[in-house]
């Protein structure tokens, strides 16, 4: 079991970029924290009522130098993270550093951590030297983070990007959490390897890879690329060196969607649903199947107004239904519904036709990674192409797309697609791929 370090007195390898870190000067040893009896509270301590979890857990306690967690929909991902967190810093009295991949996300996380945790604080941008607090959240200024507590046990939560222009020197961790880490790439973890001697990535493998805008012709077919998704590249890499732990659990997904989802997005990972009985009720009072597809005729290609203004026309019939979630049914509010898109146009038209119900969640694939609703209206991908394309094939985007929903998801499909990804499935594997989900569709 791990004992605490001698922080920053000794020069180390860093688990992600295989350098020596750099040396920090030598002080007197840290007090350690007063010992908690195993059978009091403890923030994170809910991790050990999964055994899944307790795994992850005693990885991460253990100084495993490389830990990966892929984990299916709905596996609770941020609340791992956040639970891992309170439990670092508060039970084995470590330094925290939570790396997540956009602004909303790191909010979010620093929101649940501080639900279990008095030691947290949200690293923002801004020229103010005094630690301020927001909705309870306390934060710090990029150029101003510091760690407080001379005996550890803390927790710093930021941007990916924000972590980049931390100095090393100053904020050294004793683990890194990245947050959605298929999202983050190799060259930024590896940028990120300073921080800390030791790393824990989390997140769904299945998801939308990493937006690259630069050319990355050189790293063709090379599985270590720096413009891969971390964890992918770690194993390639250094896979005998990292432990893997599964979650294979969602508490979102119901039966249904988790029998697509793991046959034709996670073969190698199979998962079940461990949702509770949920249901949206139509007017009748008939429930409807988790996953319903709408068949729409596009002519004028993906922004056709016909197709938008379908989805539009969907989700307000979803207003007119309910919701139940065990014995409790109540009305299916605004708030409630979400319609996922491929393309920013396509959601800036429905949003504008959704504009009297502003509750309704509109935006693409990309943006609605990491989100839930109880009832989704979903684009496919192909609707409204007469080739096919490999942005609309893309098997991350089809699996968010199809994923964003608790109770019910209405999926709209053309009735040209099938045909066209008929004729390309013999040369394409992401058309055969694509062509498989829509015939189970």
């Amino acid at each position: 079991m791990r004992t605490l370090p001698k922080r920053f007195t000794e020069t180390t390898a860093s688990p992600v970029t295989g350098q020596a870190a750099t040396p920090q000067p030598v002080t007197a040893a840290p007090a350690l924290p007063a010992a908690t009896p195993m059978g009091e509270y403890w923030p994170g301590r809910e991790l050990l009522d999964s055994p899944m979890l307790a795994r992850v857990l005693l990885a991460a306690w253990s100084g495993d130098a490389c830990t990966i967690v892929p984990a299916c929909p709905g596996a609770g991902k941020s609340r791992l993270t956040a639970l891992l967190a309170a439990a670092l810093a508060h039970r084995v009295g470590l330094r925290v550093a939570v790396a997540a991949q956009t602004r909303e996300q790191a909010a979010e996380l620093a929101r649940r951590i501080t639900a279990v945790s008095d030691r947290a604080a949200l690293i923002v941008s801004g020229a103010g030297k005094k630690p301020v607090t927001v909705d309870g959240v306390r934060t710090v200024t990029g150029r101003n983070v510091r760690w407080t507590r001379a005996c550890g046990g803390e927790i710093l939560v930021g941007t990916a990007a924000r972590w980049l222009y931390v100095d090393p020197q100053m904020a050294s961790a004793d683990v890194l959490l990245v947050d959605e880490a298929w999202q983050c790439t190799y060259a930024d973890l590896g940028a990120l390897g300073a921080l800390a001697r030791q790393v824990v990535c989390v997140g769904d493998p299945g998801q939308v890879a990493p937006v690259v805008t630069g050319s990355t012709a050189r790293w063709e077919g090379q599985a270590t690329g720096p413009h891969q998704p971390a964890p992918v590249a770690l194993l390639a890499s250094i896979g005998d060196a990292v432990a893997v732990h599964e979650l294979t659990s969602s508490w979102r997904l119901g039966p249904q969607t988790c029998a697509l989802l793991s046959e034709h997005f996670y073969p190698q990972m199979p998962f079940a649903s461990r949702r509770p009985d949920e249901a949206v009720i139509a007017p009748d009072g008939s429930e409807l199947p988790e996953i319903v597809s709408y068949p729409t005729e596009a002519r004028n290609g993906p922004t056709d107004p016909a197709l938008l203004a379908a989805l539009a026309g969907r989700a307000r019939e979803l207003t007119w239904h309910r919701y139940r979630r065990g014995d409790t049914s109540a009305a299916l509010a605004a708030e409630d519904i979400a319609v996922v898109v491929p393309h920013v146009a396509q959601a800036g038209a429905v949003r504008a036709m959704l504009a009297d119900l502003p509750g309704v969640l509109v935006g693409t694939v990309n943006g609605l990674q990491g989100l839930e609703r109880p009832a989704v209206v979903a684009l496919h991908p192909m609707c409204g192409y007469r080739s096919p394309e490999s942005f609309a094939l893309d098997a991350g985007r089809m699996c968010v797309t199809l994923s964003r929903h608790r109770a019910h998801l209405s999926i709209l499909t053309d009735p040209a697609t099938m045909a066209i990804l008929d004729a390309a499935a013999a040369e394409d594997a992401q058309a055969m791929q694509g062509r498989a989900v829509l015939a189970a569709l």
